[in-house]
Order: C-alpha cells, then structure tokens, then sequence
C-alpha cells in the first residue's frame, strides 16, 4: 500500500492504481455525442445565447465557458453558491441541456443528477480549498462541476473522465480551453487542487469514438484487527500460534 501518488484533498500518499473505463461512451444518452455537434449554441430565458458542448463519457456533462456567465473559472465553490441568480441560470442551463442530450422530454423532468455541469477555463492561478496556491502550469484545464444543486468541492471521477474525453475531442470548448502537452495525461485544475486523467480518442469515418477513460486512486490500509480465540480449545500449541501469526494474541 505504500507509494508516492499524492492525490489533491486527500492525507498523504499512496500506492498508485489506475481505473480505467473501456468503451465510456453513451454511458447514459445514447452516444458520446448526443446532440450530434461538437458546438451547439443554447437559448437561455433571460439571458440569451449560451454556447454548449455536451459530450457522454461514463457520464453525460454540458460543458460551458466560465467567462460566459462572467466568471474567471478559478471561484471557490461557496462563492459561485452564494450568487443565487447565477445558480438559477446554470440550473437552467443544465435542465435545457439534459432535453438536448435526449434525457427527457421537457426541463421539469430532467434528472437531479445528470447532466452534470462543467465550468470551465484555460490555465489560470488560483487558490485551493486548502490554501495551496497552483499556477498555469501546474494543470492542462481549470473546471468547477455542478451537480444536485451544488457546486463539487473537488471534481467527480466520472465527471473527469468525461472532461479528459472531450478534451480530445477537437472541435469541442474543453479541446478549445485546454493545453495539454502532446500525448500527455489531462491535468484538471479544480478546488481542491490538480487530478490527472487519461483518455484515448478516435475519429473513424467521421464519427468520434472513445476507447477509454481513465485516472488514478491510492491503496492504502484502512484498518487491521485481530481476532482473540481461547487457547484451550486449539489443537496446537499456543507458542506454535504466536509464532505462526505474530498478530495474534492468545
């Protein structure tokens, strides 16, 4: 269980193990690009125009520039909270957006929990939850992923995943945002610091295909026990116990 993979919001380090999803895409509509567009342009009411990815890897998400709802992208999750207009407008988004992605027939029915929503930015410095300063180069993309009515204090595994699909994806607003280095895995700036994913994409006749998604978890020992058991009632020895087991106790 000992290893050196730190993971951002969570003590100390681990023995690194990498999760990977085959074939992530129509996890819940009925592809990875649900819409059938890499770009869509949304009409929000009382707002206006909205420009939109939605994309389906292992979880459907409707991701949206930051800038366009006059954020940086690098606001911590009580702050985007607090503006209750601006959360009445992403809730919006994220309803109108679920009925693209073939979810449900009208807002009212929509899901609380998918699509996700995914704010986000280019390589910008900020501040954790933790008090860590990152700056640009420390991470590829900058999200803040809402869900049920919250913003996520860090960022969902499958909504990472999703992101480092449609990162790329060219021709979509992740792809557009992110600099990533040729090859390389997706590093994503969120609240509680930086989580790398992977992703392979393909285009085939046209039509995007994602072979896989992925990112890495620590092992790391929870608990241990012991079990107490009368000595009399062994057939062996207690010496020969002790010594089989040097945890247990007799």
């Amino acid at each position: 269980t000992e290893g050196p993979l730190a993971i951002a919001g969570v003590a100390g380090t681990g023995a690194p193990i990498a999760v990977e999803v085959l074939d992530p895409g129509g996890s819940v509509a009925a592809s990875l690009l649900p819409t059938g567009l890499l770009r869509e342009s949304l009409e929000l009411p009382g707002f206006g125009p909205v420009e939109i990815s939605c994309v389906d890897a292992t979880n459907p998400m409707v991701f949206v520039r930051a800038a366009d709802f006059g954020l940086l992208g690098t606001e911590s999750p009580d702050a985007i909270e607090a503006d209750s207009a601006l959360m009445q407008r992403l809730e919006a988004l994220r309803r109108l957006g679920g009925v693209r992605m073939g979810l449900a027939s009208s807002p009212e029915d929509v899901p609380l929990a998918n699509p996700r929503v995914g704010l986000l930015s280019a390589p910008t410095p900020y501040l954790a939850l933790d008090g860590v300063a990152y700056d640009a180069e420390s991470h590829d993309i900058a999200v803040r992923v809402l869900s049920m009515g919250r913003v996520h204090r860090a960022v969902p595994l499958t909504g990472a995943m999703c992101l480092g699909v449609a990162a790329r994806i060219a021709g979509t607003i992740p792809h557009a945002l992110a600099k990533p280095e040729s090859g390389s895995a997706l590093r994503l700036g969120n609240p509680s610091g930086v989580l790398s994913t992977s992703a392979s994409v393909r285009q085939e006749a046209g039509t995007w295909i994602a072979d896989s998604a992925g990112v890495y978890r620590t092992a790391r020992c929870l608990m241990k026990g012991a079990v107490a058991i009368p000595g009399l009632r062994l057939s062996i020895p207690k010496t020969e116990l002790a010594q089989d087991n040097d945890s247990a106790q007799v």
